[in-house]
């Protein structure tokens, strides 16, 4: 299979196929309904193994290219992943007007849909995997203090993902819309991931203005770049948005409602995720800070049963905890912390003589 080219492997596995099973079909429902039934039973069966063979080789292929055995031809492997998943839509439209037939029922489906969306997803991981992996190291330039004045980084990820679609387009939907879905996700969840690290502290209305703007801008920019590559994922947009405005707002009753929005759009947000953000704006009263969570508690005590199927921050860890303490109260446990370290800890030794004496002093007295 590794040794097909691309094109080739797509139009004969599916096309021509499925051309001489939907002869077969069509011409025993000519002769008779009670055959084109038979028929079409055992077709679903024949096409049911040969779906799930096509599974495992298509597995092996896979395994075979993360373990080095087929060489290193990267850009082949994308296109060749491409072409496999664009099998499976044909074999699936072809399935479901099998369904469509009288007496036939879902069971005799299920074994091939099985082995058609194992494949779409197995393809599409290693797919945005790939992509993923290629714009990582721009993902840690972002959210740092020559981030605020310099929109270098962001632009190099979206120029990245937009050169890989060049090659992502050719997928047929809906294994394209499981793709831009699922790397719309993840590329937020990689923009999130940096900035729960709270390498940024703002200590000032203007640093936190400044920003709040370059969080909004980005936003924006990745709410345009997904929209152009048609995600059905378009719930996703606003996350940063909301972000921003926590930061950039200044009296406790805004930020609780804006953090009361966040939580209400994206109801896997936890307590530690908000943490951060106040971390990330600077604000250090223990009160304050409490205020606000005390909305998230509140609203994860009344929408206990609420459906969490808009996951995004389940995936995003917080490295950030180090800054929840009050500076001020940093502060003096570093002065009280000094006064007891064992380099100003209390001599057991005897005070040194008197002045008039300092002279006579013998050293080894004080061993």
């Amino acid at each position: 299979m590794e040794t097909l080219h691309m094109e080739e492997f797509h139009i004969a596995l599916a096309s021509t196929v499925l051309q001489r099973l939907q002869e077969d079909l069509d011409r025993s429902l000519r002769v008779d309904k009670s055959l084109g039934v038979r028929v079409t039973l055992c077709t679903l069966n024949g096409l049911n193994d040969f779906l799930y063979s096509f599974q495992r080789k298509v597995e092996l292929f896979h395994d075979s290219m993360a373990t080095g055995m087929l060489g290193e031809n990267h850009e082949g492997y994308v296109s060749k992943t491409i072409a496999m998943v664009n099998c499976c839509p044909p074999f699936s439209g072809f399935i479901q007007r099998c369904m469509d037939v009288d007496s036939i029922s879902e069971d005799s489906c299920r074994r091939g849909n099985s082995s058609l969306e194992r494949m779409v997803s197995l393809g599409v991981h290693i797919l945005v995997d790939r992509l993923l992996h290629t714009i990582r190291p721009c993902f840690d330039r972002l959210v740092k203090k020559k981030w605020l004045t310099n929109p270098e980084p962001y632009k190099q990820i979206e120029s990245l993902i937009k050169e890989n679609f060049k090659k992502y387009r050719r997928l047929e939907s809906p294994p394209y819309q499981v793709l831009v879905a699922q790397l719309h996700s993840r590329v937020l969840q990689e923009y999130l991931r940096v900035l729960m690290k709270g390498r940024i502290i703002c200590t000032s209305s203007k640093m936190r203005k400044k920003m709040a703007g370059r969080l909004t801008e980005e936003g924006e920019h990745l709410r345009a770049l997904f929209k152009d590559l048609e995600s059905p994922a378009l719930w996703l947009d606003t996350v940063l948005s909301h972000i921003a405005e926590v930061i950039r707002l200044e009296d406790i009753p805004s930020i609780q409602m804006e953090v009361g929005v966040l939580v209400r759009e994206f109801p896997d947000v936890r307590k530690k995720h908000v943490s951060a953000i106040l971390n990330i704006r600077g604000m250090t009263r223990q009160a304050e800070r409490q205020e606000v969570l005390n909305i998230l508690c509140d609203m994860e005590a009344s929408e206990a049963t609420l459906s969490r199927h808009r996951g995004l921050f389940s995936e995003v860890p917080v490295t950030s905890e180090v800054h929840c303490l009050n500076l001020g109260l940093s502060r003096v446990a570093l002065a009280m912390s000094a006064c007891f370290s064992p380099r100003h800890a209390p001599r057991s030794t005897p005070p040194p003589p008197p002045p008039q004496h300092r002279s006579q002093h013998n050293p080894d007295n004080d061993l």
